[in-house]
C-alpha cells in the first residue's frame, strides 16, 4: 500500500470515528456504518493492489 493511500485511509477512519463520537451516534449505526466503511475500505485497496504490475 502506498504511503499516501495509507495516509488518506488513516484519516478517513479517524473521521468517521470522531464524527460518531461527537454526534452521539446511536450504537446500532455505529455498528452498520463503520463495518461497512472497513469493507469498502479493504475492498478499494485490494483491488488497488491487484491492479498494480
Amino acid at each position: 500500500m502506498s504511503k499516501e493511500l495509507q495516509i488518506t485511509n488513516s484519516l478517513l477512519w479517524a473521521s468517521a470515528i470522531i464524527a460518531s463520537a461527537v454526534l452521539q451516534a446511536p450504537h446500532a449505526l455505529t455498528f452498520l456504518v463503520l463495518p461497512s466503511l472497513a469493507v469498502v475500505s479493504w475492498l478499494f485497496t485490494a483491488t488497488r493492489n491487484r491492479s498494480k504490475p
